[in-house]
């Protein structure tokens, strides 16, 4: 089964995240040298925090295997080029696999954070470039909270 790819929303991440970029620019007051509001009063990712930086290379876009972290929120911010991040909500793996798997498309500048137990896929870059993305979680996530679940077959994703 195909999965089709959808721009990053709040409603493509219904039940899986939360969309930290704003979905409109907000105009700095006249005459201001810099504007702030704030998009989320809690981040909820744990402390203390770690950051690296997934760099993804372009390839097929068929979907093999998702992963998930039970113990922390994990943030992704799109630093240079456009990606298809394929994500589904938490839950535990069944016969058939993993259910709703939707694939967003992040722009460079989107940033979103994904619920504890949220599944992700490897993104796929749009285009012949690599895709970097930044990514915050709890320290010590990538050694000690990281779930693999193959699919039982590989599922295409267009777009």
């Amino acid at each position: 089964m195909e999965i089709k790819t959808v721009d990053l929303s709040e409603q493509a991440l219904k039940g899986i995240g939360i969309l930290i970029t704003p979905a409109k620019r907000v105009a700095p007051e006249p005459d201001a040298e810099t504007s702030y509001f704030d998009t989320v009063d809690d981040l909820g990712l744990g402390a203390p925090c770690s950051s690296g930086v997934v760099q993804c290379r372009p390839r097929p876009k068929t979907l093999y295997r998702m992963e998930r972290h039970l113990h922390t929120r994990e943030a992704l911010v799109a630093l240079e080029g456009e990606s298809i991040a394929c994500l589904a909500p938490p839950q535990e793996p069944g016969a058939a696999g993993l259910e709703g798997i939707v694939a967003v498309r992040v722009k460079t500048g989107q940033a979103f954070i994904l619920e504890v137990g949220a599944w992700h896929g490897s993104p796929f870059p749009v285009g012949r470039k690599p895709a970097r993305l930044l990514v915050i979680f709890r320290s010590g996530t990538g050694r000690s909270d990281l779930e693999f679940h193959d699919l039982p077959q590989g599922r295409p994703v267009r777009g």
